[in-house]
């Protein structure tokens, strides 16, 4: 599991999201590592770098179109237009 934390705190304190989404992952049995990420870019990096056949990777990002094309450029793609 990768956790990534960004300027958009939706008005919580630093470190806090992270906090409670960690809190959450701790009852998880099938999450064996959970790194804590400062950038949604390195944080899609690093999961894309993880991947294994059957893997799923959901990302779930702030910045939904430059991720997209940050994500279409990794996988060697023509950046597809977001509505």
């Amino acid at each position: 599991m990768v956790l990534y934390e960004d300027a958009c705190q939706r008005g919580r304190a630093e470190g806090e999201v992270m906090a409670i989404l960690r809190q959450g992952l701790e009852a998880a049995s099938r999450t064996r590592r959970v790194d804590e990420i400062r950038g949604e870019f390195i944080a899609i990096d690093l999961a894309m770098d993880r991947l294994e056949p059957g893997d799923i990777c959901l990302v779930l990002a702030d910045q939904v179109e430059a991720s997209l094309r940050h994500i279409q450029a990794r996988l060697g793609r023509q950046p597809a237009s977001v509505r």
